[in-house]
């Protein structure tokens, strides 16, 4: 099992926007590594396929399947709910505001997953995520 460098008490403590913090870098990287496996496209096509599902419009889309699926856990559910309603200090340029929370609180639940160091979820829930962005795509 992976050892994050955060310990599972601050894990609990970070704030929405630091869950998601980390949830962006994950979901990008995994989105980006899952584009290179996939494709022997030159760089600048792979960054307009990537950018297509980590975009707050796109990730929002996946979040509201997820919600209907009940694919989150309890936890996972009560970290999606406090992210998606904090009060946020930025926003997105091309998403409405509902769509950027709904983001976040994606970003958030993966960046929560991570941290817990679950490598085994972590992974279903990117391919998860993956897997609906290719069909909403």
């Amino acid at each position: 099992m992976y050892n994050s460098l955060v310990d599972m008490e601050r894990v609990d403590r970070l704030t929405p926007s630091g869950l998601a913090f980390i949830g962006d870098a994950v979901h990008t990287l995994y989105i980006r590594e899952r584009a290179i496996a996939h494709s022997d496209v030159v760089v600048g096509t792979l960054h307009t396929t990537v950018t297509k599902m980590v975009n707050a419009s796109a990730q929002a889309k996946v979040f509201d399947e997820l919600v209907s699926r009940g694919a989150f856990t309890a936890d996972e559910a009560d970290v999606a709910r406090r992210a998606k309603n904090a009060h946020l200090h930025s926003k997105a340029k091309t998403a409405s505001s509902t769509d950027y929370h709904k983001a976040t609180a994606l970003e958030a639940v993966i960046g929560y997953v991570h941290l817990s160091g679950d490598k085994d979820r972590e992974h279903a829930l990117l391919e998860l995520c993956a897997e609906i962005g290719d069909r909403l795509a």
